[in-house]
């Protein structure tokens, strides 16, 4: 399913990109004003905060905003020039504590070369990358890295991530745990979900977990 195995992996926690390392949708929200507009005003912050993702801003869904997004989200290139997420490079005081065994991300193949351009110019830990296949709709992404995890598990011992709806994925007998980064509570707590306001409070939170 993965296209890996425990034998190809080093024993560790995995580590999602979007929204947890790379500050993706506020690059995107600041192109998109640019391009097609911003009649609220309203700063990259503020769009990220009241819609979430570009595709729920009601001004940009044109057909030419549309054929930008989607051109530009298969851009390789585009990938080298995303802003880091604030204090992201303390994923390395993390690596001090458990090993990083993966980054496992939603991003399709064909950025891959992009992707590893990033994570090497910011300086983050080397490790895999495991992308989503070409033929799963974005909008299972989150079941499919849920089954990712159980898979590895328990090579891959977790994941630091963003995304809530992960954790709901992942059903109440996963066995490994989630950082869940920028939450201070979560909308479905279970046992193996920890909320980590900022990277800062990862690196506790994960200190706490596996330090010996």
């Amino acid at each position: 399913m993965t296209g890996f195995n425990d034998t190809d992996l080093r024993p560790g926690i995995a580590v999602d990109i979007d929204e947890t390392l790379s500050w993706t949708v506020w690059f995107w929200m600041r192109q998109l004003q640019h391009l097609f507009g911003n009649p609220e005003k309203l700063t990259p912050e503020e769009m990220v905060e009241k819609y979430q993702y570009t595709q729920r801003v009601p001004y940009w869904q044109s057909k030419e905003a549309l054929q930008w997004m989607e051109h530009h989200i298969r851009s390789d290139r585009l990938q080298e020039n995303l802003p880091e997420v604030k204090d992201a490079h303390l994923l390395n005081d993390v690596s001090k504590v458990i090993p990083i065994a993966a980054y496992i991300t939603a991003r399709p193949h064909h950025v891959l070369h992009g992707t590893k351009v990033w994570l090497k110019k910011h300086g983050f830990p080397e490790a895999p990358i495991i992308a989503m296949p070409d033929n799963i709709d974005h909008k299972d992404c989150n079941g499919w890295k849920a089954n990712i995890l159980k898979e590895l598990y328990p090579t891959v011992k977790g994941i630091i991530d963003d995304n809530q709806k992960l954790i709901s994925e992942l059903g109440d007998d996963y066995e490994g745990k989630v950082f869940a980064f920028g939450h201070t509570k979560l909308a479905d707590p279970k046992p193996f979900a920890i909320p980590c306001k900022d990277w800062e409070d990862v690196v506790a939170k994960v200190n706490e977990s596996f330090k010996i």
